[in-house]
């Protein structure tokens, strides 16, 4: 039975910062799935957190509206606790206005629980960006498993 993360999105772009660091200074909304991918290597719920806005809204399919950042977070600590430990990003396809921008890409997640064998989650998401003065932030995120 496949196994269902509370949610399955995340972002960080590839430096040689933290990805808290990376999260606070996206320079475009392609930028985030790297910065996701590090912030989920290394296990950073606070940096996948500090991708979206304070009042950023995640749905997944159904589950309830994860609404705000500290409720992210949470998401994300219990994703890790879960096993969550990859995510990686193809098919990025961008529509971007001067502070907006829509981004829909494909993606898959290793999951590995405790004492189980890895799964691999597939997916895709639309996430709306929205240009802050820390940089690109997402403000909203909706995701579905795809085959």
């Amino acid at each position: 039975m496949p196994l269902r993360p509370v949610i399955a999105i995340a972002l960080a772009f590839a430096c040689i910062a933290s990805p808290q660091a990376m999260a606070e200074s996206l320079p475009n909304p392609r930028a985030a799935s790297p910065a996701m991918s590090a912030a989920v290597a290394a296990g950073d719920a606070e940096a996948v957190a500090a991708l979206y806005l304070p009042e950023a809204i995640l749905l997944g399919p159904g589950q309830p509206a994860v609404v705000g950042r500290a409720a992210i977070r949470e998401a994300w600590e219990q994703n890790f606790a879960a096993g969550f430990r990859s995510l990686s990003f193809s098919d990025i396809a961008a529509e971007q206005g001067t502070d907006r921008t829509a981004v829909l890409w494909t993606w898959a997640a290793e999951i590995a629980p405790a004492g189980q064998p890895a799964q691999v989650l597939k997916g895709r998401s639309l996430l709306y960006f929205t240009l802050t003065p820390e940089g690109w932030r997402i403000s909203a995120d909706m995701w579905q498993p795809v085959p």
